[in-house]
């Protein structure tokens, strides 16, 4: 298997970062439900920019650092945010790697990655992010391979919750993951199945993920039998009242034959109103600072993920994923691929 890489402090502070984080604690315990939609009537997806600008203003500090290693943030005096590393608590260990984004003209940086592996390869691997340089567009990468149990331990670190899907009028309230998928009508028997799939997330700072996305494939020598595509995102309510929501702007999901195989690609723009509000709730005038000093708390992420089967049986993936807007400088990066068909 190959991979590529291209707070104010008193009593009211105090009691705002109890209350806020008793409720989020809360979220933690509701639960969800699956089901499946069509959404092939949907349009193509589309990259709308976000109104959001951000500062490349150093957000580093004494003050800032303490505040946000509350929430396992931290800002070195050379402007790199340092995430906590999820891996290291269910003890696998891997290498790390520096890539550079690529910016956009509204000041987001995407961010690439690729890898590959031959027929019968079972081995599962999880990439997360564990340094960001807003100012530089660069990102440290730490990739480790991963025990089935592992990967369950932190694809479950997620707080799921109630979600929302999208409508011509805008978001509407639900309580399930967004799921497109196709079968191939056929009797056919072959010898060996091959299966793919590739997740990638958004993650806040207490390993929430804010937005997620996942594809994945079946096929044959011959044919291609399954493919899909789920995506899901945040919405944290207590007692009716969201404090957190996370929607879907577009999405797609374009299916077709490559050279040699069959390729399922996921496209999606997920749009988050009320995460920056979070953050400066819990840390106060240091969490707006942490953010970049937003001007608005809009924040847009986004997700593109490909999976890729070969006839004779290898198989690839790509993701090419972006952040952008208020807080984004605090939410890092994470994928996971495995030689399965999770859905």
């Amino acid at each position: 298997m190959s991979h590529s890489r291209a707070r104010t402090t008193g009593r009211r502070a105090t009691s705002v970062t109890m209350a806020v984080g008793a409720a989020m604690v809360a979220c933690l315990g509701l639960t969800t439900s699956a089901q499946a939609v069509d959404d092939s009537n949907e349009a193509p997806a589309q990259i709308i920019s976000s109104e959001t600008t951000t500062s490349n203003e150093s957000i580093s500090g004494p003050a800032v650092t303490a505040d946000t290693s509350k929430v396992g943030v931290t800002v070195s005096a050379d402007g790199w945010v340092h995430y906590d590393s999820s891996l290291g608590t269910v003890g696998a260990t891997g290498t790390t790697t520096t890539v550079v984004g690529v910016r956009d003209a509204d000041g987001a940086c995407t961010y690439s990655g690729s890898g590959s592996a031959a027929a019968g390869d079972k081995r599962a691997t999880y990439t997360e992010e564990v340094a960001y340089n807003p100012a530089t567009c660069e990102s440290t990468l730490l990739t480790a391979p991963v025990t089935d149990a592992q990967l369950a331990t932190l694809t479950g670190v997620t707080g799921e919750v109630s979600r929302s899907t999208t409508s011509s009028l805008g978001p509407v309230a639900s309580t399930d993951p967004v799921t497109t998928s196709r079968t191939l009508s056929s009797t056919a028997l072959a010898s060996t199945v091959y299966q793919r799939y590739l997740k990638t997330s958004w993650i806040d700072p207490i390993n929430i993920t804010i937005s997620t996305q996942k594809a994945g494939l079946r096929w044959t020598s011959t044919s291609w039998r399954n493919w899909a595509v789920s995506r899901d995102s945040f919405k944290g309510c207590v007692a009716g009242v969201c404090l957190d929501k996370t929607y879907i702007v577009s999405s797609s999901a374009p299916f077709g034959s490559v050279t040699g195989g069959w390729k399922i690609t996921g496209n999606v723009h997920f749009r988050n109103t009320s995460f920056a509000k979070w953050v400066v709730a819990v840390l106060g005038p240091t969490g707006w600072a942490a953010c970049g000093f937003p001007t608005s708390s809009q924040a847009d992420f986004y997700h593109k993920d490909a999976v890729t089967g070969k006839k004779t049986g290898a198989s690839s993936w790509s993701w090419s994923d972006s952040k952008s807007g208020a807080c984004t400088n605090l939410v890092h990066h994470g994928d996971a691929t495995g030689a399965s068909y999770p859905f």
